[in-house]
């Protein structure tokens, strides 16, 4: 996705927006609560952001809903990632931070402006990753900026992490939790107002599942963030 509390260039700078479709490199998941067979050790941690406190907004069921966080970002180093935070868009955590987790899904304006973001552009929300890795998702690109994957390596490998808005389809009682950051691409600015006018994960779900030609994913990353929603 976020506006109460945010970084700034140094302890943070915020995301520039991903401004391409990606079509070609979704990948559909379930909503459900996730659960993976290893969790990560201390032995065994991922990347990992610096403990921060502040809060964010995001949608729950129809309303808005506040994201508390005191826990840095997690992301699994045990993808390649060629990002400064370790963390990566287009594939999915191979070690999560813990047994038990729910997913987020955040939607990002793709090609289009849009005011008001929960995470706005140029600003780096509380325990986020100021980048991501998207090299995967280069082929898909392709089309896009009418060059090969080879000559867009370089600006994928360390991608300023888009603007974006945050949905989630529970509150987990209110308990701060981590969850399993999934991405929703939107090319079309009459789409995104009326998912945000929803404010719901079930609206958006349905709007995937009946294959809406403006929206791509959700796509997987590496990436957790650890809040408590309300």
């Amino acid at each position: 996705m976020f506006d109460i509390n945010r970084r700034r260039s140094g302890r943070a700078g915020r995301a520039r927006r991903w401004a391409v479709p990606v079509a070609a490199a979704a990948v559909i998941l379930a909503a459900g609560g996730g659960l993976v067979a290893k969790a990560a050790s201390a032995a065994e941690a991922g990347g990992r952001g610096p403990d921060e406190f502040g809060m964010t907004m995001g949608s729950h069921a129809g309303h808005s809903s506040g994201f508390t966080y005191h826990h840095g970002f997690y992301c699994d180093t045990h993808i390649a990632a060629a990002s400064t935070t370790g963390c990566e868009a287009g594939v999915a955590a191979e070690v999560a931070p813990a047994r038990h987790f729910d997913p987020l899904f955040i939607t990002v304006p793709l090609g289009f402006t849009v005011k008001g973001l929960d995470c706005p552009d140029k600003l780096t929300c509380v325990d986020h990753p100021m980048s991501l890795d998207m090299t995967r998702l280069a082929p898909a690109l392709d089309p896009v900026y009418k060059a090969t994957p080879e000559k867009l390596m370089p600006a994928l490998r360390d991608f300023t992490t888009p603007g974006h808005d945050h949905f989630i389809g529970t509150r987990n009682g209110g308990k701060a939790e981590w969850w399993d950051v999934r991405v929703v691409g939107v090319t079309d600015p009459a789409t995104y107002r009326a998912i945000r006018k929803h404010q719901s994960w079930t609206y958006l779900d349905g709007q995937i599942k009946a294959k809406n030609k403006h929206l791509v994913g959700p796509i997987p990353t590496n990436m957790f963030l650890f809040f408590a929603a309300h």
